[in-house]
């Protein structure tokens, strides 16, 4: 039985009152400090603010901005339209007011916290909290933005540190890194339902030092690549702590076909031992309408996504016998790893369910799988629950999962891999894991083949990064970290020039010869078509492919105004 938890934070009190600087501007003026920092359950009462930060858990379909979908619209980013932020516009760039609002807030704590009469644990374990979610925004920011100004304390407006010069972004990284570690220590290894735990803050340390010692490996033109090697490790570290905590486990009823999917739509996961903490949603206190968004995201998978999955004897399409080709969906998806079908829609999930008369609606004709919400043809149906109840708006209560024990093996898999370190015995307690749940052959050191389609990364790429990256794709597939990892492993060659495809709609496909000739003729002069006869939607608009600025645009630029308010700033390169 799910239970209800919610934390009421204290928003109302915590109102900024503005000054002409949005870096750092006021720390909150409604608190009474004399009365209101007294005991744990005051501490307890102020970081309650900060959960509404966390991941919502139910999915992310902003991951338009990367090679997985292919949004109807244009991807501003991708396609190099961002320009240097006026003062009015300097939200989309996240340097902002509200961007460094987090900031300001949990520095209001730790200014103010001492006060506090209590055990040293029951203090530590707030501010433990604290620390965790000021680590939280700070890596958000440096991932934005990269170097940055590193503020610990409340600021006043005439306080000097808001015109401090930014450090460099390893420098940040070992700020966010005492951060996570005060949290650790200090937070418990079995919180109280709802909140976080040292195993979160192990997950979250682990995901920033991996995501920052590829940043450094592979963006070579910094020349940190040295500092890579400490931070895997470490991401190693934290994730061997929290596997061989034997707290979590990946959810596996032996029904290689569904269990992937059933993971993601289980109405409570209170008990779900592959969340290292799930998100509660109830009837009458919190629901959300994720079902009915995917339905309308007016989005699709690419084509470059569909063809990352493996067949199921474990090979690539280009290698494998199984693979039928992409004439049609049934082909397409046929043999493949099971979690394509558990993603994807395809002729055998129903797109609607009456539950009052058992009655399940599917695509009959290949023409439908193309609509207005999805020009690719391939729509998603992870966290989506077809029943006519779900897809009404705002009326799901399916809980989400802000952190999974999915990625925490991915992350461990990896950063050794990285290290060069990775054994069979790692490969077998994380990636074959993930496998075993749809079961798909074991991934072995040596991989067992040469893809002649792997990935062209613009360097060179061990044959088992690859398929740790591969894997990584299509566990994580809308979960929103696609982006992410491209930033960091600076796969410009991957963007540049490009643009997301769909489904095949040659003159001999059956998709093709579904629609009616009156449909034929219309799909002919409203849907481009590339050489190889695969949907290119965004052809029209795109023509010579997304626009992404390899030497600019894997960071975002700091409002002028900052600038001008703020000299020791620099601006990042190229803005």
């Amino acid at each position: 039985m799910k239970q209800i938890i919610v934390y009421i934070g204290v928003a109302a009190v915590l109102s900024l009152t503005a000054c002409n600087d949005s870096f750092l501007e006021r720390s909150p003026q409604s608190i009474n400090d004399k009365t209101f920092w007294n005991t744990p359950s005051d501490l307890e009462a102020y970081v309650n603010n900060f959960y509404s930060w966390l991941p919502s858990g139910v999915t992310s379909i902003a991951v338009g901005e990367s090679d997985d979908q292919v949004p109807n619209g244009i991807s501003q980013y991708f396609w190099g339209q961002y320009t240097t932020p006026t003062p009015e516009a300097s939200s989309w760039c996240n340097w902002s007011k509200g961007a460094w609002e987090p900031i300001r807030l949990t520095n209001y704590f730790m200014t103010h916290y001492k006060t506090v009469v209590g055990s040293e644990a029951d203090i530590n374990k707030y501010v433990g909290e604290n620390r965790f979610f000021r680590a939280l925004q700070y890596a958000g920011l440096m991932r934005t933005f990269g170097d940055l100004p590193w503020v610990d304390k409340e600021l006043g407006t005439d306080s000097t540190e808001l015109y401090d010069a930014k450090l460099k972004r390893y420098e940040i990284m070992d700020k966010i890194i005492e951060d996570f570690d005060f949290a650790i220590q200090w937070l418990p290894e079995k919180p109280a339902a709802g909140r976080i735990g040292k195993d979160v803050a192990r997950h979250l340390k682990a995901r920033t030092c991996l995501h920052e010692a590829t940043y450094y490996r592979y963006h070579t033109e910094l020349g940190w690549q040295d500092k890579a090697e400490r931070l895997l490790k470490l991401a190693a570290d934290e994730t061997d702590a929290i596997i061989n905590s034997g707290r979590y486990e990946i959810y596996n009823t032996g029904k290689p076909e569904k269990d992937y999917y059933e993971m993601f739509v289980m109405e409570d996961k209170t008990n779900l031992k592959e969340a290292i903490l799930p998100v509660t949603y109830l009837d009458g206190k919190r629901k959300h309408g994720m079902s009915r968004t995917l339905w309308e995201a007016n989005t699709g998978f690419s084509k470059d996504f569909m063809e990352g999955y493996l067949c199921k004897d474990g090979k690539p399409i280009s290698l494998s016998s199984y693979y039928k080709g992409d004439d049609n969906m049934r082909n397409e998806t046929a043999d493949r790893d099971p979690r394509l079908k558990q993603t994807v829609l395809t002729w055998d999930f129903p797109t609607r369910v009456t539950v009052s008369t058992n009655d399940s609606t599917f695509i009959t004709e290949e023409s439908k799988f193309i609509d207005q919400y999805c020009y690719t043809g391939y729509k998603s149906i992870k966290y989506f629950i077809p029943t006519d109840k779900a897809f009404e708006a705002n009326n799901n209560t399916y809980d989400g999962i802000a952190y999974r024990y999915a990625e925490t093996l991915l992350i461990n898999a990896e950063a050794k891999a990285e290290l060069g370190t990775i054994s069979q015995a790692d490969l077998d307690k994380t990636i074959n894991v993930l496998r075993d749940r749809v079961g798909m052959p074991h991934l072995t050191t040596n991989v067992g083949f040469t893809d002649p389609n792997w990935t062209k990364w613009g360097y060179e790429l061990s044959p088992l990064l690859q398929e740790i990256r591969r894997e990584r794709r299509s566990e994580l597939a809308l979960q929103g970290f696609r982006l992410d990892d491209l930033m960091r492993w600076k796969a410009d060659k991957l963007i540049v020039g490009k643009r997301g495809k769909g489904a095949y709609v040659g003159d001999e496909s059956i998709l093709f010869k579904s629609y009616s000739p009156d449909n034929q003729k219309r799909i002919r002069e409203r849907l481009t078509l590339d050489d190889n006869k695969w949907a290119d939607p965004m052809a029209g608009t795109l023509p010579s492919g997304y626009q992404f600025h390899a030497d600019r645009d894997y960071l975002l630029p700091i409002p002028p105004s900052e600038l001008e308010l703020n000299k020791k700033l620099k601006q990042n390169p190229k803005w």
